[in-house]
């Protein structure tokens, strides 16, 4: 990207995929055939397809590994938690795996994977150290394991103390001579993925020492050295692996596009070369090398780091562990091309990668494909595609779009749910003209135009069935294309598409339980108002801050809704606050509910840094203890002097945690036809057919029960939605619809989204929920029970106005 040397700033942006796009070879080849032929003869032929398949097959599967590893350490409860070297354990076999012989085959593929990304080759000194540091380090930690299980299964015998307490010494030895063969200065971007699972990995050894030191029969002075050294080392780590990814970035961002490279980018393949839209090719190839990188080694190393503060086990004691979320975005491979107006990778960063800012779900996609004009030279086009976004904890949705100027009529529009897409693929020709969607399971969704082949969603972690993430955000950029004779063309379309991607460990709701300690990132908050703002994280927090200055109003400033599990309600909880602050400052925090406040308090805050952050630069702040008491509640935040102060996480800590039960298995679906009653009456939901008025838009009222048809309804389950369609007997193609913005109506069956309900028991006598599946925030609600009042959906209370029950008939 030598040619955009504007641009200076390389902080986190964070992005993701599945179809890897291969970097510019390397300088020196790995392949032997390669080592004596120049660059354009090697991609002109058969072996130059091989490297380039193998390096993406490197790319692909040393993101996975990393993926299985993190997702590993995410899911680690008792009793992994509870034994020496358990977590050890559960991760050792995703680095010293048998490929063939090899049993340092997965640390030599991290190498060459971030080789590839960035253009530089390890030399073959460098790489042979490293090497045999590791496998130093596999047998030592083998012998630890031996030891740890002898001492896990005999924890009062002295020979097993004393056999552990040696091995742990000899094991820390080994690690922390080999550490700095993984970063051998020039060559630390390229051992930077083997650095991190290295330092992981010793990490989690101290941590042991700490954990079970003083049952081991270590001297109490030993265990706190171990305890001062694990604090030190993960703030160095931290620090060189957050540094280290942000010159890693730099060299990619310098890399130089090749788009008629076909074996590299095979789909481009005639269109880079056409003489007139060929050039615009080469923006979207220049940004895809720089994000790959940032992508890839988010997923490979700073996902990681985001977990290691859990590590300290006199701050998360917790015996059930910690609930931690990624919320950082990723962004996989755009595909297209893009226009005279936008042909440049700062305009395509601008307008694909999304600012820092609260998380958001994605509820829905709409897509609009215009009509064609005469020997218009693509097959289909979109003119615009719409975000139906909405905030965790809030019952309202908003839309983000990206358009072009409406010069023809709209032949389509594409309405797809997106709560549950796991994966993409999309058809390719000069630009892409169609998308296939798919949920976790790989199950299809649906197709937009043409189906795809072209995969273009993240990995799954190695070991896995299901994709790891979810898809969050859908941007595109206009291009133009030729449509008969002038002056009809070029004629505008979407034509460049990018697609952001969040980690499945974020869930849709703050819900906190009744064993693990559940960790909310800041940015989960459905509000940030009146001087607090989302900033870029440092790298090491796993997604962005809030930043809170300086208010001395009456609101606060962030807001977070928790939902409490239904065992966790009444249960007493600790609130703590991961935070980092730039001056001395005054916190307010509370807990508010329906109009009231009730624990609160203002906290003094000391400064924990100056210039750029650093893992030392955040603390902790034991806020107060709360009784879960109510369904639903918030808590709030507001700097009321000094600052600004910058909130990453709040923790939700059980002060007696007990275990969570398994959630109740769900009731057989609801066939047949059925009335649907009224908890407020006794009268039944009626369809007010009008159609000569109101076509299509048939109303919902509550009427006396005449038993007619339009007071009936048939059930019509959707396994892979997990949602129902409730259809008119009186015309089953009139199904329940929500019409934002509060309107429930009969309206005829698209399959929208909006078309489906969940149904939920609200524990009272056979009474359920009616929640939609394009909002589950909103639920079916009766204003009133006089006849004639028409139905709405509103925001979901759980009061009586939303209590329904099925009564069905013979």
């Amino acid at each position: 990207m030598n040619q955009y040397n504007n641009k200076n700033d390389y902080e986190i942006i964070d992005n993701a995929d599945m179809y890897y796009q291969p970097k510019y070879p390397l300088a020196e080849a790995p392949c032997s055939e390669l080592q004596q032929i120049s660059y354009e003869k090697v991609m002109n032929t058969s072996v130059g397809r091989k490297y380039q398949a193998v390096q993406q097959v490197n790319v692909g599967e040393s993101v996975s590994a990393a993926l299985g590893i993190l997702a590993t350490i995410l899911k680690a409860v008792n009793p992994t938690l509870g034994a020496a070297a358990g977590v050890i354990s559960k991760i050792f076999g995703f680095l010293w795996k048998q490929f063939g012989t090899d049993s340092q085959a997965q640390w030599k593929q991290f190498m060459e994977a971030v080789e590839y990304l960035v253009n530089q080759k390890i030399t073959d000194a460098v790489r042979s150290k490293a090497v045999s540091e590791l496998a130093g380090v596999q047998n030592a930690l083998e012998l630890y394991q031996e030891a740890a299980d002898d001492w896990n299964i005999n924890p009062n015998d002295t020979s097993a103390k004393e056999r552990i307490r040696r091995q742990f010494s000899s094991t820390n030895t080994t690690i922390e001579f080999a550490m700095p063969s993984f970063r051998v200065s020039g060559f630390e971007v390229p051992l930077l993925t083997v650095f991190a699972q290295a330092a992981n990995l010793h990490l989690l050894l101290l941590r042991d020492a700490v954990k079970f030191g003083n049952e081991w029969g270590m001297p109490a002075a030993e265990v706190e050295d171990y305890y001062t050294r694990l604090q030190k080392r993960t703030a160095e780590y931290t620090d060189y692996c957050t540094n280290t990814y942000d010159k890693g970035l730099k060299q990619a961002y310098d890399l130089a596009p090749n788009p008629t490279d076909y074996n590299k980018y095979p789909y481009l393949n005639p269109y880079s070369k056409d003489p007139i839209y060929g050039k615009y090719y080469t923006a979207p190839v220049d940004w895809n090398l720089f994000n790959d990188f940032r992508r890839d080694m988010i997923l490979m190393v700073l996902d990681i780091v985001a977990v290691w503060p859990t590590y300290n086990p006199k701050i998360y004691n917790n015996p059930y562990g910690v609930q931690i979320q990624l919320s950082r975005e990723v962004y996989s491979t755009v595909y297209g091309r893009g226009w005279t107006n936008n042909s440049s990778v700062d305009a395509i960063e601008y307008t694909l990668v999304r600012p820092p800012h609260l998380v958001t779900e994605l509820k829905k996609l709409t897509f609009d494909e215009r009509n064609l004009f005469e020997a218009e030279t693509v097959p289909i086009a979109f003119s615009k595609v719409t975000n139906t976004l909405q905030y965790v904890g809030s019952s309202t949705t908003w839309e983000q779009s990206f358009s072009v100027p409406p010069i023809a009529s709209i032949k389509t529009v594409h309405n797809v749910s997106a709560t549950d897409i796991g994966n993409l693929s999309l058809s390719l020709g000069a630009v892409p003209f169609g998308f296939s969607f798919y949920n976790k399971n790989d199950n299809p969704i649906t197709t937009v135009g043409y189906s795809g082949g072209w995969w273009n969603g993240i990995p799954k972690d190695e070991g896995s069935n299901q994709n790891s993430h979810h898809l969050s955000y859908v941007a595109a950029l206009e291009t133009q294309t030729t449509a008969g004779w002038f002056p009809t063309y070029p004629v505008p379309l979407l034509g460049e598409w990018g697609f952001g991607w969040l980690h499945n460990s974020l869930t849709s709701t703050n819900t906190i339980v009744t064993d693990r300690t559940t960790q909310v990132p800041a940015v989960k908050g459905n509000a940030a108002e009146f001087g607090a703002t989302v900033v870029r994280g440092p790298g090491s927090t796993g997604g962005d801050l809030v930043k809170l200055s300086a208010y001395n109003g009456g609101s606060t400033q962030l807001r977070i809704v928790v939902r409490p599990s239904a065992t966790a309600r009444t249960r007493p909880y600790k609130l703590r606050i991961r935070y980092a602050s730039e001056g001395n400052a005054n916190l307010f925090v509370g807990k508010y509910v329906v109009n009231r406040w009730w624990e609160t308090g203002n906290f003094a805050v000391d400064r924990t840094f100056s210039g750029a952050m650093t893992y030392n630069s955040f603390k902790y702040l034991d806020a107060f203890n709360f009784a879960a008491n109510e369904e639903e509640f918030k808590i709030e935040f507001r700097c009321n002097s000094g600052g600004p102060i910058y909130i990453d996480k709040i923790e939700f800590i059980p002060v007696n945690p007990i275990p969570e039960p398994e959630p109740p298995k769900p009731p057989e679906p609801l066939k047949g036809t059925y009335q649907i009653r009224a908890y407020l009456t006794s009268n039944v939901a009626s369809l007010f057919i009008n159609s000569a008025s109101q076509p299509d838009r048939e109303l919902l009222t509550i009427q006396k029960n005449y038993n007619q048809d339009t007071q009936k309804w048939k059930l019509v389950y959707d396994e892979g939605k997990k949602a129902y369609q409730i259809k008119s007997l009186a015309n089953e193609n009139l199904v329940l619809t929500w019409v934002s913005p509060d309107f429930a109506k009969g309206i005829t069956n698209h399959s929208y989204s909006s078309q489906y309900w969940i149904i939920e028991d609200a524990g009272d006598d056979g009474y359920v929920y009616l929640r939609n599946y394009a909002n589950d925030m909103l639920a079916l609600d009766l204003p009133s029970s006089m006849y004639g009042m028409y139905f709405t959906v509103k925001p979901f209370d759980r009061s009586s106005r939303q209590r329904f029950r099925f009564n069905k008939l013979s």
